[in-house]
């Protein structure tokens, strides 16, 4: 089951004063820890949503392969206008779907792992979590419910939508503070600090794997399958460089590299004409895609299952 991510970092960030997503927090970001939270559990894609200092956050997470939507009435709409644009996006391009503000960085990778296991054993749509009672973020949301959720008229947002929606929904207590701290007040961002700094001290060594794909040099790694994905829902290189923040040229020099390591194209182009021009992925790039994909699922399954046996001895907390 294919697990995406929304959030929305499109707010004026009004109550705060400063912008939150760019707060510094244990030597990044709130907007990258969180990001790299979803990541590190291996959801994608994961869509951001932003409006002002569009740009910046663009330039800031460009490295991240995530997906960018652009709310250009950020100043006059809520948090429910930016959340359902990001959730028609996703709609159909994940099976379910974590949804989140971009001020809640801290929650564990973890608590993503328990709630999408506990989604496919109990079968809701919808799945809030929790700790000591009070409920925080991600929710977990299953993409079939999306168009209900969007189409949603009353005055209380997502939160509003969440509670009308008459399905299967689910509250999951969860040992995980980090859940239910944001940034979105001076006092509030102060505890977030806080709370990372002790979380550093209890963190226990893990492992990342990341997957390349070599011939003469290095062609193909997440950042050319993150494009050959955009692609391939855009239509357009020019669209899908734009929505990664990355520059054309650079999107340009990827597909080439790949390209002059492998046997066929990876880009069906056309120029402009009755119909416009664009480019669609061939038939051997989606295939390559596919298996890239599964490969990397194959290698991190069997990387977390042979890490503890080997490492063990390093699991206990630093002093």
């Amino acid at each position: 089951m294919k697990t995406g991510a929304v959030v929305v970092a499109a707010g004026l960030s009004s109550r705060m004063k400063s912008f939150k997503p760019m707060l510094k927090l244990s030597g990044s970001t709130v907007i990258k820890t969180a990001v790299s939270a979803l990541k590190s559990a291996g959801v994608s894609p994961v869509v951001v949503v932003i409006g002002k200092n569009a740009e910046k956050l663009r330039e800031h997470l460009s490295g991240l392969n995530v997906v960018f939507v652009y709310n250009k009435n950020y100043a006059s709409t809520d948090m429910y206008h930016s959340a359902c644009m990001g959730l028609k996006l996703i709609h159909r391009k994940a099976d379910r779907v974590f949804f989140l503000p971009g001020d809640v960085p801290l929650f564990s990778r973890n608590s993503l792992f328990t709630m999408m296991g506990y989604m496919d054993y109990s079968g809701c749509s919808i799945l809030i979590p929790a700790h000591n009672g009070k409920k925080g973020h991600p929710v977990l949301i299953k993409s079939n419910v999306i168009p209900q959720l969007v189409s949603y008229k009353g005055e209380e947002g997502l939160k509003g939508a969440i509670r009308a929606f008459a399905g299967a929904k689910d509250v999951i207590e969860l040992p995980d503070m980090g859940l239910t701290i944001d940034a979105d007040r001076p006092e509030d961002y102060q505890l977030l600090q806080s709370y990372a700094k002790s979380l550093a001290l209890k963190k226990p060594v893990e492992c990342s794997v990341k997957v390349s794909l070599h011939r003469k040099e290095t062609f193909f790694d997440d950042k050319t399958a993150a494009l050959l994905q955009q692609v391939a829902r855009t239509g357009s290189l020019t669209q899908a460089c734009y929505s990664m923040g990355i520059s054309y040229s650079h999107g340009w020099k990827l597909i080439k590299v790949a390209e002059s390591q492998l046997a066929f194209p990876l880009l069906d182009s056309r120029s402009g004409g009755a119909y416009g021009g664009g480019s669609n992925l061939t038939k051997e790039a989606k295939e390559l895609l596919e298996a890239y994909h599964r490969f990397k699922q194959e290698v991190v399954y069997f990387s977390e299952l042979n890490f503890h046996k080997f490492f063990y001895r390093y699991q206990k907390e630093a002093k």
